[in-house]
């Protein structure tokens, strides 16, 4: 499997294009969400930082969505008959491809960060920091799983909307966009069940001096089994349709 990992890492770093997106467009809505409310002071501050977790979750789920949701490429060439006939196991296939999406999201994470106190000021114990990058790293993981799923379920013509819809509809109704407190009441009753808000919401809780809760802990990890699931049918579909069984 590590073999395949490495194989698949060379193969990321011949598509810039897409961690450019994946930083770019969570970067200029950072800014904008920022500096276009005149917010000052305390607000101000309490704003940038929140929006950083945001932005910074948001683009890393984008990277993993649009990487992850790639394997429908592989799948026309021919790639799934090839790993088919490797001693690599559904389950290991899956889980390489989904620590190679992980490279993708670490990225627009640090860039977030990075702007965040380069241009807004926002100030952080060591500590938080430590606890904020790998939380919305590594708990991006579940949305690397979502997006191989829909990858090997989806055809070509239909993955692309299909992840656009996911994409923004979790990340809205998660609060990725807008505090749940905002929204309507059935919205936030929802959007509090999504990982999108139980992945944010780690880092916010530990950006504003707390720690995780039990409840987005449990909540993120059951996504996280669900979208294995999904995503290891999904290949084993795949797989035998390009069979052709």
């Amino acid at each position: 499997m590590f073999a395949y990992v490495r194989l698949e890492l060379r193969r990321l770093g011949r598509m810039p294009g897409l961690l450019i997106f994946a930083v770019l467009m969570p970067l200029l809505s950072y800014l904008l969400f920022t500096n276009l409310h005149g917010l000052t002071g305390q607000d101000k501050d309490v704003a940038a930082t929140y929006t950083m977790v945001s932005m910074a979750g948001y683009g890393a789920i984008g990277a993993l969505l649009n990487y992850a949701s790639g394997v429908v490429v592989d799948r026309s060439i021919g790639w799934m008959r090839q790993l088919r006939l490797t001693p690599l196991s559904p389950v290991r296939v899956v889980v390489g491809k989904g620590l190679t999406a992980m490279a993708t999201a670490i990225v627009p994470v640090v860039a977030l960060c990075a702007a965040a106190v380069a241009v807004n000021g926002v100030r952080l114990d060591v500590g938080q920091w430590l606890a904020i990058v790998p939380l919305l790293w590594f708990g991006s993981l579940p949305f690397a799983l979502l997006g191989l799923g829909m990858g090997y379920l989806a055809t070509a013509q239909t993955v692309q909307p299909l992840n656009l819809l996911v994409y923004l509809g979790m990340s809205i109704v998660g609060g990725l966009w807008l505090p749940l407190d905002a929204m309507p009441g059935w919205v936030a009753a929802v959007g509090r069940w999504l990982p999108t808000h139980a992945y944010a919401d780690m880092s916010w809780q530990v950006a504003f001096g707390g720690a995780p809760t039990g409840t987005d802990v449990l909540t993120l990890a059951a996504w996280l089994v669900a979208f294995t699931a999904l995503a290891v049918a999904g290949f084993r579909r795949s797989v035998r349709s390009t069979a052709g069984l």
